[in-house]
């Protein structure tokens, strides 16, 4: 099936809102058996999302829209559907009593601009919507089956999972040359995706049947892997194949699939392991901290850490000596080594770990230019800094320096058998 999705506000195209619901329903779509063909964006203008509506009608099988259904001027979505459907808007009766009972409920006076959230186009099927005063309703579009949720993400969510998508798999169902997908994300940290492509480019060749594609979303790249078959089973064995030739190429530069995030994958390890660790972080500023925090559960293997920023911070709480500092640099390997030392006795940790750098724009000099940054990793068997140059803005130096930390810790951990 050709599956399409129409978003539609201003807020989209000035930049003040980011569209997050189009991944979700595509994340979905995919483990349903489907791809997205096309997504577009159109602002608050009848004219623009009339055109969309009609030419949608016209190539697509299924459409998802979502905006423009609540009750201000600018709402537009449910008039233009019934135009481009060629039928009048009516009033859903039972839109109507959801929408009486949810303002009756909250002591709020229902008011001639909300009821027109209650006008559908005639013989769409109503859905009411338990999280929203916007129904979601059904129409046939041309040769499209169209879906019309509220662009609130909460809304829209649910909508998605509870009708719109068990809708979609129902349809599906009724066409005989539907064929089948399997979908994978394979995560890599350390390699850049130029050298991902070539690294994977033989196992590419080798599997026609599956779609390899790139994602970059510092400081990872991804790797995604779609599979067709005309059975599902025939494509889950073409992506477990392809997978399979996919992590033997990339090695341990794969650090996890599909959601998983890295700073879990390390809390995963360190839990593997009974292990601990502490940090002392300086340029990062206490980004590192706060991606293990945001990991549940974290406290099992995180006791905690110390943002180190001034000289003084680095003597007093993690232990550096002042002569290292004056003999050295804040921005150097000695300093690293005795921060991730410090912490990592302070806190009785298994490791600890230590970033210092100059994130920029000021600060560098011609022996440490901006994007400087050493990382050090204690541990049981010993002390070992590493020494980075980083290119970009600060908020690029302050990623990468915080992801090539975390690499650190992931490597030794991979080194040490659980």
């Amino acid at each position: 099936m050709r599956v399409e999705v129409l978003c539609t506000g201003d807020e989209l195209l000035t930049g003040l809102t980011v569209d997050t619901n189009s991944p979700y329903f595509m994340e979905r779509l995919v483990a349903l058996g489907e791809q997205v063909a096309r997504a577009t964006i159109v602002g608050d203008v009848r004219e623009e999302i009339l055109g969309a509506l009609t030419a949608l009608g016209a190539r697509a099988d299924v459409v998802l829209v979502s905006g423009g259904l609540g009750p201000t001027a600018d709402d537009l979505t449910a008039a233009c559907a019934a135009e481009a459907a060629g039928v009048p808007l009516v009033e859903s009766a039972e839109a109507l009593a959801a929408l009486e009972a949810r303002f009756a409920r909250r002591g709020i006076v229902l008011t001639p601009n909300n009821r027109r959230q209650a006008l559908v186009p005639q013989g769409a099927e109503v859905v009411l919507n338990p999280n929203g005063s916007a129904p979601m309703f059904c129409l046939q579009l041309g040769q499209a089956t169209a879906f019309f949720v509220p662009g609130v993400p909460r809304e829209y969510r649910h909508l998605v999972d509870a009708e719109v998508l068990p809708r979609i798999r129902r349809l599906r169902s009724e066409r005989p040359d539907a064929g089948f997908l399997a979908f994978r994300l394979l995560r890599t940290v350390g390699l850049p995706e130029s050298h991902l492509d070539a690294k994977v480019a033989p196992v590419a060749a080798a599997h026609p049947n599956v779609t390899f594609g790139f994602r970059t979303h510092a400081p990872e790249n991804h790797l995604k892997l779609m599979a067709r078959g005309r059975t599902q089973a025939e494509a889950d064995a073409a992506l477990a194949a392809a997978e399979a030739a996919s992590r033997a190429v990339l090695g341990s530069h794969v650090f996890g699939q599909d959601d998983e995030r890295y700073a879990a994958v390390v809390g995963g390890l360190l839990l593997q392991r009974g292990q601990t660790v502490a940090l002392a972080e300086s340029c990062t500023g206490g980004r590192i901290a706060d991606l293990l925090t945001s990991v549940p559960g974290a406290s099992a293997w995180f006791p905690g850490g110390a943002v180190v920023y001034a000289n003084a911070m680095k003597e007093a709480w993690v232990g550096v000596r002042a002569e290292t500092l004056k003999a050295h640099g804040a921005v150097s390997e000695p300093v690293a080594k005795e921060m991730a030392e410090g912490v990592r006795q302070a806190a009785g940790a298994t490791w600890g770990l230590s970033v210092t750098g100059i994130a920029g724009p000021a600060g560098g000099s011609e022996e440490k230019p901006v994007g400087t940054v050493y990382t050090a990793l204690a541990g049981p068997g010993g002390t070992v800094a590493q020494k980075h140059r980083f290119p970009g803005d600060r908020e690029q130096v302050r990623t990468f320096s915080a992801a090539a930390a975390l690499e650190s810790l992931r490597r030794a951990l991979l080194e040490t058998p659980p």
